[in-house]
């Protein structure tokens, strides 16, 4: 089937080496739920033609952050949760943002290793050499890729 029958959405993806922008197309799945799988899934780069082979495969394990296309979550899907204040150094960013995490997850090293991929809301993304971090309303951080990783 080709991808240009599904709905496409925008999304940008940091990883150690580049900034890659383009679009999914998710289906009815969120973009954390994709990467907390693990599996690869593909992005059509911006620009583009939406044709098979313009498609690319991204590995959840070579992504730093991730800024996914809008959503509002169905409240079927929204639990009970602490909004905590987090930094994070991945790569050449730095990062701080608001985590919305399960009472007591701040350092679970577990819940860690099972869902590394972490979003976080009001975010600054402080890229190497400039002036003013970048600022996003939604951003998903690889915690198995970060040297530093604070809850306050």
């Amino acid at each position: 089937m080709a991808e240009g029958l599904h709905l496409l959405l925008p999304i940008r993806l940091f990883t150690a080496e580049a900034e890659f922008q383009g679009h999914v197309a998710p289906g009815d799945a969120r973009i954390t739920d994709l990467l907390q799988g693990g599996e690869p899934f593909r992005m059509l780069p911006l620009g583009a033609r939406d044709s098979h082979e313009n498609w690319i495969e991204m590995a959840p394990d070579d992504i730093l952050i991730v800024v996914p296309p809008p959503l509002v979550s169905p409240p079927a899907r929204r639990l009970a949760r602490q909004m905590r204040e987090v930094f994070v150094r991945i790569g050449d960013y730095e990062v701080t943002g608001t985590a919305h995490l399960v009472p007591g997850a701040e350092h679970d090293l577990v819940s860690r290793s099972t869902r590394p991929f972490l979003p976080l809301t009001d975010v600054a993304v402080f890229a190497p050499g400039a002036a003013e971090p970048e600022r996003l309303e939604v951003a998903i951080v690889n915690l198995r890729l970060t040297s530093e990783y604070r809850v306050t």
